[in-house]
């Protein structure tokens, strides 16, 4: 790799550890296990990159889904291409998700493991799935073996129990654990300091995200939900909204059938600018200017600046506990593509004291929460409170 390119990019410890371990040309698979923040999906795409520009490589980089893999694995890819200066439109077949680098030969594609078809398909020389504990091992087994030279995981180790644990601790594989702390020169204060929050709320949280060793049972908040395959046809579609800039916005929508509540993610992503999240709003996900977006009341201006951009945007009830409550009490059904909605609710618990017991105010820790905020203010508002907030004359008042 050339000096420039090397003054571009700024590697990461974890980069570094990553690429003695493919250079040992020791090890089937190389586990990446870490806090947030750590810089594992980011490091491995750096490592990628490298040894396309130096090899004759056909790679393939998975993640649970598709939506995914754009909001994660692929956009750390591509943007690492944009920062080195090499990105070629020409190179990159959005449609197949393919990029080739015609100088060397090598391509890179990208897929969910939700596309079974090419979970079977043609194999490659390296595998990278990113956020490999959300995916089933059969879905791992397949890609595996279809795998001819070396295997990348990454993960957060959230469960008690995984089978991605077992791989790692393999003999024969490599595991490189990290955390928030290899990766402070790339984070802000205010992510630090959100992280090691955590210290003071909640014990098992901070063990998972911020010291990223594996975590263990406990309760969480929302246990009843069920997982579909898809949004179906509702009789009643509405949609909510948490912003964020620094932390990602929250987006999704919500429709009911038969009593039953339905829900799916559609935007989770940081450094979104009111009027990015209104053109994503409007323009990708054809929300007209009818159909209701409940907000987070913290941000009254954001409101009304994506209301005069054609939204139908309101404020949204922030009864925390009782929202809760309301949801618990509803069938719920999540589909499969909310990948960070249900990442969210799998980790959604309340805040305990010294003694591990529940806080007399019942109230959740404030982590990993942005989707989750999102369902709850569009699910409350719309229906515990419809009724009475359209009988309303100050509708977008928020409402204690």
């Amino acid at each position: 790799m050339s000096q420039l390119q090397k003054n571009i990019i700024k590697y990461t410890p974890v980069f570094e550890a990553n690429l003695a371990a493919y250079n040992s040309k020791k090890y089937r698979v190389i586990a990446n296990q870490g806090s947030t923040r750590s810089s594992k999906s980011y490091s491995l795409a750096q490592l990628l990159i490298k040894i396309c520009l130096e090899e004759k490589k056909h790679i393939s980089v998975v993640s649970p889904s598709l939506p995914h893999l754009k909001r994660g694995a692929r956009k750390d890819f591509l943007d690492i291409l944009h920062n080195m200066g090499i990105y070629s439109d020409a190179d990159f077949n959005k449609t197949d998700n393919i990029y080739k680098f015609p100088h060397t030969g090598s391509i890179v594609e990208f897929f969910g493991a939700d596309e079974t078809n090419k979970l079977r398909g043609p194999g490659r020389d390296i595998l990278f799935i990113n956020e490999a504990n959300l995916l089933p091992f059969e879905a791992y087994y397949q890609l595996s073996w279809r795998t001819k030279e070396v295997i990348f995981i990454d993960f957060n180790p959230a469960d008690e129990y995984n089978w991605v644990y077992d791989v790692a601790d393999k003999e024969g594989n490599k595991l490189i654990h990290s955390t928030y702390r290899n990766n402070k020169g790339n984070l802000t204060s205010q992510q630090i300091a959100d992280i090691e929050s955590l210290q003071q709320a909640d014990e098992n949280l901070w063990k998972v995200y911020g010291l990223g060793l594996r975590g263990s049972s406990s309760e969480t908040i929302f246990t009843h939900y069920k997982i579909v395959d898809s949004f179906p046809v509702c009789e009643d579609i509405w949609f909510g909204l948490d912003f964020g800039f620094t932390h990602p916005a929250g987006f999704v929508k919500c429709g009911r059938v038969d009593g039953k509540i339905y829900v799916e993610e559609l935007i989770y992503e940081s450094g979104l600018t009111n009027s990015d999240l209104a053109y994503l709003i409007k323009t990708m996900h054809g929300v007209g200017k009818l159909s209701p977006i409940y907000c987070d009341t913290a941000r009254p201006e954001s409101i009304e600046e994506i209301k005069r951009m054609g939204l139908n945007a309101k404020a949204a009830i922030k009864d925390v506990w009782e929202g809760i409550q309301f949801i618990k009490s509803k069938e719920l059904f999540i589909t499969k593509n909310s990948t960070n909605l249900l990442k969210e609710l799998r980790n959604y618990k309340w805040k305990v004291d010294k003694d591990g017991k529940t806080t007399n105010k019942e109230e959740p820790v404030k982590f990993m929460d942005d989707a989750i905020d999102a369902m709850r203010y569009g699910i409350y508002t719309h229906l515990f409170k419809k009724k009475m907030i359209y009988a309303s004359a100050n509708y977008d008042t928020p409402l204690r």
